[in-house]
């Protein structure tokens, strides 16, 4: 059987001119009547075989082996002068010659959430206007078709087929080659002479650990390897034996450089007696694929093992479920678009997820959240606030409990307001009682690295805190000594 209204490529050949010529008519050949399906001269197809069909648009890269049953089973195209046909299939010498193709005709399927379609642009290719190569077979639309304009499902490690975020200063080898060294002879006496002898000169330290010469990661590794040679000591193990408590906690996360320093602070975070779940969300959401692929290599060089083996072994089933996505770094690039059809899907899976269901769907939830970036995920905020009139932070506090509730809520808090939430995450270790020091030096120390954002917290701090104090005034009012000095000049102000 013939399937109904099947779409054709190419035209009937014209009635007159030499048989076996491209465009021409085998001999006794009779035009079918209007609207009937075209077969080469001999009748039906051989059995099994359907009518010529059109092959697929622009980009769409067969599978290998034999396709499933009734997913774009398409036959070999063949050309004038290649390899003779097998018995059944169309005769070599009448190519015909491809028309344009209508409007709306070659809609693929849609691919399921969380996947993308076989014709999205593949990682590598980055561009998103240099089409693909065509495959062997040669499969792809005829000239002049443009592709088909929908919604993209995001690429693994790129998303949408923009360029990739870079990575962090500091997590990234590659960018050493951008790097000019720096002068550090002065600078590496100035820390032996504070360290030598009976006694520390802690603001010494201080003042050449927090210098504006060293604000680039690959400064302060330039300044710690330039150390360790000129003296065959170990800078880290010499601050560790000179200083204490919160102070040699906040010189050893500034030497380390910023990558070594998160995986410090998981390592920290699981070999405890309870898992520090604040230094996990700190280290790990919200972070760029590049980022989290540079913490889990590190991580594993360090260890010896996987940082996923280790998060499983101290959190629960659904807690890991979402670390093993956000580890998959497989979140929306920064650059990827925000698209109107993909938020609208999107708001309503979240609402069927949580709402709309007894029981929250946790795993469909942490889907969503971990594959979008912040403009996508802020977008869904604002867009389920006008569906629905309701908060969607509501709703998440409403849903989920515990460490879930609090991971959902940090991603969307970053992504609706990242300076608020910054803002926020360094007054509540502050004033908690007991003071949390270590969670407060590693967010400082954090946001140490990235000036920009460091400067957008301390102006939020002044605006969302809850004193509306500046930063600077809550560093002195609630720490003392050389610990609170250091604090000082971590947020880039004066004594």
């Amino acid at each position: 059987m013939n399937p109904p209204n099947q779409q054709y490529y190419g035209q009937y050949p014209p009635a007159g001119g030499t048989p076996g010529q491209p465009g021409q008519p085998h001999p006794g050949y009779q035009a079918p009547p209007q609207g009937a399906p075209y077969y080469p001269p001999g009748g039906s197809p051989a059995p099994a075989q359907p009518p010529y069909q059109q092959p697929p648009y622009l980009n769409y890269n067969p599978p290998q082996g034999q396709p499933p049953t009734g997913q774009y089973q398409y036959p070999p195209q063949q050309y004038p002068g290649g390899p003779p046909q097998a018995p059944g299939q169309y005769p070599q010498s009448q190519p015909y010659p491809p028309q344009q193709a209508p409007q709306g005709q070659y809609r693929p399927p849609p691919a399921p959430y969380g996947q993308y379609s076989p014709n999205n642009f593949q990682a590598a290719n980055v561009n998103p206007q240099t089409p693909a190569p065509y495959p062997p077979q040669q499969y792809g639309a005829p000239p002049g078709v443009p592709q088909w304009p929908q919604a993209q499902q995001p690429l693994q490690g790129y998303g949408y087929g923009v360029p990739p975020t870079p990575a962090s200063p500091g997590y990234d080898p590659a960018q050493r080659a951008f790097y000019a060294p720096v002068d550090t002879s002065s600078d590496v006496e100035a820390l032996r002479k504070a360290m030598k002898g009976m006694g520390c000169d802690e603001a010494a330290l201080i003042r050449v650990l927090t210098s504006s010469k060293y604000d680039n990661p690959w400064a302060m590794a330039q300044l710690v390897g330039d150390y360790n040679r000129r003296f065959m000591r170990d800078l880290g193990k010499d601050i560790e034996s000179e200083t204490r408590g919160d102070l040699e906690t906040a010189f050893l996360a500034l030497v380390r450089g910023p990558l070594e320093h998160d995986v410090r602070v998981l390592i920290k975070a699981l070999d405890r007696a309870g898992t520090d779940e604040d230094a996990l969300m700190d280290v790990l959401l919200c972070r760029s694929n590049a980022d989290i692929r540079a913490i889990t290599a590190e991580y594993k060089r360090i260890k010896g093992h996987e940082l996923l083996v280790d998060i499983k072994d101290d959190v629960d089933d659904t807690l890991f479920r979402l670390y093993s996505m956000v580890l998959a770094a497989t979140r929306a690039e920064d650059a990827a678009p925000v698209i109107a059809a993909d938020i609208d899907r999107h708001v309503t899976e979240l609402q069927r997820a949580t709402e709309g269901t007894i029981g929250a769907n946790a795993i469909s939830v942490a889907q969503i959240f971990t594959s979008s970036n912040a403009a996508q995920l802020h977008a869904l905020s604002e867009a389920y606030q006008r569906k629905y009139q309701r908060s969607l932070e509501e709703v998440i506090e409403k849903e989920f409990r515990g460490d879930m509730e609090d991971a959902l809520l940090y991603m969307l808090e970053n992504a609706i307001n990242r300076a608020r939430s910054d803002a926020k995450r360094l007054e509540k270790p502050l004033y908690r009682t007991p003071r949390k020091d270590r969670l407060l030096i590693n967010r400082v120390v954090s946001l140490y690295w990235d000036r920009n954002r460091l400067d957008a917290a301390k102006a939020a701090y002044q605006r969302y805190s809850d004193f509306r104090t500046p930063l600077r005034s809550a560093i002195k009012a609630v720490l003392s000594g050389d610990y609170e000095d250091l604090m000082i000049a971590l947020i880039r102000e004066r004594k």
